[in-house]
């Protein structure tokens, strides 16, 4: 409850403080937005298609885990999968965990096993983290060898984004008495506050599908450096998509200068609660590419990225989360026989 406390007024100190510059700063964004008038619609949707392609990239993640466990699944419905748990991972206060409980019952839905769904959903969260670590290294590392002064706050917000996710890890990677000790004295913590006896199975459950993950995980190294590759590639096809639309409203840039700054936007979402990043990840992107010279386009190049990276995007994953949900689904079969409790392949 304190870190998700923590976390709410972090995201409102952000987000007032973005109001407030916006309110300081608005003769300037709006001699920004006029340059909307003069943008080339051409590359807006050339740019709103590499996102689609984008997110269909990510879906790879899914396709090649499936098939590695004898499964197959058509590309319309893993491009539903994946657009909406990245969605959900966006949306709402701990993200990841609706993710991941997203994707667990999208695929027990479909007649996937406990442990190759719970495979499934570490093997994306894993990669995905991996990703974005890698790109925001590349953003320091760019910083640096220009010297920019940005960099002060990159670093600071990177510092944050990275004892998030460490903390994440940390947990994570405990022994299972030990997990099992620190889910019991919470279980207890809320029978207390809400004067009830609850069950213990949920306990039970959680520890020994983290078990099972990481059981497989440890046989899949070369699997999760593929799964990595897809992963850049794919937050690479969004940071392109930004690059044309910086290019439909006449400002050519490097793709290293975008790239640094979509770094440091991923990582300062993952800090924030609030639909979207409450304004932080455009907030991030404007003050990046602004002190990288990019000059006024920045506002409006940062606010119709994220229109065609989020908030169009957002309705969609809503209609897929209610098809995939809800349809009826003929059980999944898989085309390897097993006779015994699944255990990945060793690829060493």
């Amino acid at each position: 409850m304190g870190v998700k406390r923590w976390k709410l007024i972090t995201s409102a100190i952000i987000s007032i403080g973005i109001i407030t510059l916006a309110i300081l700063n608005r003769h300037w964004i709006a001699e920004a937005f006029s340059l909307l008038n003069d943008a080339k619609p051409g590359w807006l949707l050339a740019a709103l298609a590499l996102i689609a392609l984008s997110y269909l990239m990510s879906a790879q993640v899914f396709n090649v885990v499936l098939r590695s466990l004898g499964y197959r699944m058509n590309l319309l419905r893993l491009w539903a999968t994946a657009l909406t748990a990245i969605i959900i991972s966006q949306s709402v206060p701990a993200g990841g965990v609706g993710s991941y409980a997203f994707l667990m019952s999208n695929f027990n839905r479909r007649g996937i096993r406990t442990g190759e769904s719970a495979l499934l959903a570490s093997l994306e969260t894993l990669s995905y983290v991996v990703a974005m670590l890698l790109v925001f290294s590349f953003s320091l590392a760019y910083f640096a060898w220009h010297g920019l002064k940005a960099a002060g706050a990159s670093y600071i917000a990177g510092l944050v984004g990275l004892s998030v996710i460490g903390a994440a890890i940390f947990v994570l990677t405990r022994p299972e008495a030990t997990l099992r000790r620190w889910l019991e004295s919470i279980n207890r913590t809320i029978n207390r506050l809400f004067k009830r006896r609850s069950s213990d199975v949920w306990i039970d459950r959680i520890v020994a599908d983290l078990a099972r993950g990481r059981s497989l995980l440890i046989h899949r190294r070369r699997d999760v450096i593929l799964l990595v590759l897809i992963q850049l590639t794919a937050l690479s096809g969004h940071s392109l998509a930004m690059l044309l639309v910086l290019h439909a409203l006449g400002t050519d840039v490097s793709f290293a200068v975008v790239l640094a700054a979509f770094g440091v936007a991923l990582v300062t979402s993952t800090f924030n609660v609030l639909p979207g990043g409450g304004g932080t990840v455009e907030a991030a992107l404007v003050a990046v590419l602004s002190q990288m010279g990019v000059g006024p386009a920045a506002v409006p190049a940062a606010i119709i990225f994220r229109l065609f990276n989020y908030w169009l995007a957002a309705p969609v994953a809503a209609v897929c989360y209610h098809w995939l949900m809800h349809e009826h689904v003929t059980p999944l079969v898989s085309s390897k026989l097993r006779t015994r409790p699944i255990e990945a392949p060793s690829h060493d």
